[in-house]
């Protein structure tokens, strides 16, 4: 069966979908079409997600966001990142995975995440190139059938997302019972969170149209879409305007980290 309708669903009723000679997914249920370009199938809501203005940016300035990943300073902070991720992971088998907001696969590239989702189109014809199988779609609306994942991630994501909670819920109706949930973010309190919001008052086009939240947020929505916190890992210890430099991560909450990351499990049935 190809991954498309092993995996996908209808967004509109919940149907299974069928591929279709001329590269197309067919919902068997109510008959709606998606279409599937470059090999990305593209189930997305019928408003206008991409003109959304946080998902507009990534569109229009892909080159400028990917390319800070390979930057001097850029290079070195997500070298931190994945490292306090694959901290993180540690005892946690990733199975069947997937990104929520995958962007162009960076991240996902690094930690071996099979599946990426995300509404701009730009950022998924990269995450594809680095070998992520990707669809074009929202978090708040997964096109995924029910508890097909064994780990999901929220890499630097949340905090684009218009409707978190909605977010999360469909992450928990995804994955499988016992099924991990992952979330790295900005902690608004933090130094480096501080110095994001300055970023955004000024108009910086990718912060401006960012929410950032704290770690008492965050915690409060996983329990609220029932969730169950089992870990946390800190990094980013250093000040957002030193030189930055290669760090270890912390196994734990430490306040003033800037990169927290939250290890959240569905509740086993």
């Amino acid at each position: 069966m190809n991954w498309m309708t092993k995996l996908l669903r209808c967004i509109k009723c919940k149907g299974d979908l069928v591929l279709m000679e001329r590269r197309k997914l067919k919902c068997v249920k109510c008959g709606k079409i998606y279409p599937i370009r470059e090999d990305i199938p593209i189930i997305m809501p019928e408003k206008d997600v991409e003109e959304l203005e946080n998902v507009k940016v990534f569109n229009e300035l892909v080159d400028r966001y990917d390319s800070w990943f390979v930057s001097e300073k850029g290079s070195i902070l997500f070298k931190n990142e994945v490292r306090a991720l694959q901290i993180a992971l540690k005892g946690i088998k990733l199975g069947q995975s997937m990104e929520i907001g995958v962007g162009t696969g960076m991240f996902a590239k690094e930690l071996g995440i099979g599946y990426g989702l995300d509404p701009a189109w730009q950022p998924l014809l990269l995450a594809k190139k680095r070998g992520i199988k990707v669809v074009q779609g929202i978090a708040e609306e997964m096109p995924f059938k029910n508890e097909i994942f064994d780990t999901e991630f929220l890499i630097v994501t949340i905090c684009f997302l218009e409707n978190p909670i909605k977010a999360l819920k469909e992450a928990y109706r995804t994955l499988r019972n016992g099924g991990y949930l992952i979330i790295g973010f900005v902690d608004k309190e933090s130094p480096w969170g501080q110095f994001y919001l300055e970023k955004k008052r000024k108009g910086h086009p990718f912060y401006r149209v960012a929410k950032f939240y704290s770690i008492l947020d965050i915690n409060r929505m996983l329990k609220r879409t029932g969730f169950s916190i089992r870990k946390m890992v800190s990094a980013l210890l250093q000040k957002p305007t030193a030189k930055p430099v290669t760090e270890e991560p912390v196994s734990g909450l430490v306040r003033e980290a800037g990169f927290k990351i939250v290890i959240a499990q569905k509740s086993v049935v």
